[in-house]
Parts: structure tokens; sequence; C-alpha cells
């Protein structure tokens, strides 16, 4: 059971399978911080897009990343559940691409607009 007091803190949640090291969301979470936002991760089962999808539903900024072996994926809880916004493939081995994502997710809850990064694949 999900602890109730995670739901409504303001944070953008990082739903991730068990086998991601925390080591290599580093520059994602760095990303955040240097955004000012805060960010707590949780280990669940399920695909990249299964995990961002519950995070940002369970998140009171409505902001979700997930995280498996194949890819990471940011998304938001107003957009339909197969959509995403920005995903990474073969994350491991750009962490400038990772930082950069963390920053998107900051900024799309304060509203401030993109950095752009080539290797981000956008959904729309």
């Amino acid at each position: 059971m999900m602890d109730q007091s995670i739901i409504s803190k303001p944070t953008i949640l990082l739903y991730a399978t068990q086998h991601i090291s925390e080591d290599i969301l580093k520059p994602l979470l760095y990303g955040i911080e240097e955004e000012g936002l805060p960010v707590v991760i949780e280990f669940h089962s399920g695909t990249h897009m299964e995990l961002a999808n519950l995070a940002s539903r369970n998140s009171a900024l409505s902001v979700g990343i997930g995280v498996d072996e194949v890819a990471i994926v940011l998304t938001y809880k107003n957009i339909p559940a197969h959509q995403f916004i920005y995903r990474l493939s073969g994350y491991s081995h750009y962490p400038n691409s990772l930082r950069t994502l963390g920053v998107n997710a900051a900024r799309l809850v304060k509203g401030n607009p993109f950095v752009l990064d080539k290797r981000l694949e956008v959904a729309f």
C-alpha cells in the first residue's frame, strides 16, 4: 500500500522497476533539483509507460516519470495514458539528456519553456 503522505505532498513522482539503479538516475535528479522541485522515487513493476502514467496520476503536481530497462518517459496526468511528453531510450548512455529530462519535468510543473535536446523523443 502506498503511503498517502507521499501522494498529497507536492512532488514529482518517479516510478522505476526494481532493476534500475538510483546511481544511473542521478543526472535526472540533479536536473529536477536544479529547478528547485522535490522528487520521490518508488520502485514498482510495469513498463515505462505504465509507470509514468501511474506516477502522474498519483503526483500532487500531476507530473510523473516512468523508468524501466528500455526507456525513461515523462508524462502529465491530463494527456492520454498511451502518450508521453518526452521519452529517452538507452538513457544510461546519455547523462546530459537525462539531466535535461529532469529539468523539463520541473519546468512542466512551473510552466516554463522546455530545454531542447535532440535525443529526447517528443510524442506530439
